[in-house]
């Protein structure tokens, strides 16, 4: 199933299964694939689960999109850059381009997450 257009203008999805609470993360779109780092809100999730997902206007706004999806890891190098400076874009990344890279690099040991549809 692809992923809704609009929903590439936000970046909080809800998240949550039958055995957890629901928890925000922020994610992003990268073509058919929402990605998002599985490794503090998510991280009692099992890759494989079920989970149901939620994206909102924003302020707890009307729902935009509700849908089930399955957990799939992903190694980092499968995630572009572009994502991950989406998933991280409120976060300082440093002042020069070294500072940057070093950053991004220093994500490598974070789980990454697909939430299939």
């Amino acid at each position: 199933m692809a992923i809704d257009h609009a929903l590439s203008n936000h970046h909080t999805v809800w998240i949550h299964n039958d055995h957890h609470r629901a928890v925000a993360e922020r994610y992003a779109v990268d073509g058919d694939r929402m990605v998002c780092f599985g490794d503090r809100g998510l991280a009692a999730i099992p890759d494989g689960s079920q989970v149901w997902a939620s994206v909102h206007e924003i302020a707890g706004g009307a729902a935009l999109a509700s849908f089930s999806a399955v957990v799939r890891p992903l190694a980092f190098d499968e995630v572009p850059a572009g994502a991950l400076a989406e998933l991280l874009d409120h976060v300082s990344l440093g002042r020069t381009s070294d500072e940057v890279a070093a950053q991004m690099d220093a994500q490598r040991h974070r789980r990454i997450i697909e939430l299939v549809l």
